[in-house]
């Protein structure tokens, strides 16, 4: 049954993915996951972003676990992984990671012991800085194809502040959204 049943988009899930590079085990537990319950998109399973979204937004397949969710809460925004957690999984994370169905990278990030320094989340805000310009560029870009004898003109961020103390208008970042 197991694998027929499923159609395309099941079998391309990440947990799914991740399950099976897993060796369908928790990453935090060493715990068995169930298949079902886990494609069922139930609240037993989460995938854990193992460096923080809150920190860093960073989705790709290294930075991503399947874990139990109450373990995924306990965890919360916290890095590195819990000790406790660290010492019990090691010897599973470091099988996983000779059988090559882990990356260098998350196993460094799984076994690592210290947190992110100032030197990588200001790395991050830099890689979020580029990424945001060229997000600019594009719709510029579109706007232009749209209007094409218009002029499009950037502003900096502290002309804007300045507009909106000079003219007493409040911030409010819903309306960004």
């Amino acid at each position: 049954s197991g694998l027929q049943s499923l159609d395309n988009d099941s079998l391309r899930r990440d947990k799914l993915y991740l399950y099976y590079t897993q060796l369908g085990r928790c990453m935090y537990s060493g715990e068995r996951i169930d298949l079902a319950s886990c494609l069922a998109n139930n609240e037993r399973y989460d995938i854990d972003h193992i460096f923080p979204r809150s920190r860093i937004k960073d989705d790709s397949i290294s930075n991503r676990v399947l874990v139990k969710t109450e373990l995924n809460r306990d965890k919360e925004a916290s890095y590195p992984i819990n000790e406790s957690i660290r010492k019990r999984m090691s010897p599973f994370w470091k099988m996983l990671h000779e059988k090559e169905l882990i990356s260098d990278k998350k196993f460094d990030r799984l076994t690592r012991n210290y947190p992110l320094t100032a030197d990588e989340l200001s790395s991050f805000v830099a890689r979020q800085l580029v990424e945001t310009r060229q997000s600019t560029k594009a719709l510029a870009d579109i706007l232009h194809s749209f209007c094409p004898n218009s002029k499009i003109v950037y502003s900096k961020a502290q002309n804007v502040t300045d507009f909106r103390h000079e003219f007493n208008i409040p911030k409010f970042r819903d309306i960004n959204d």
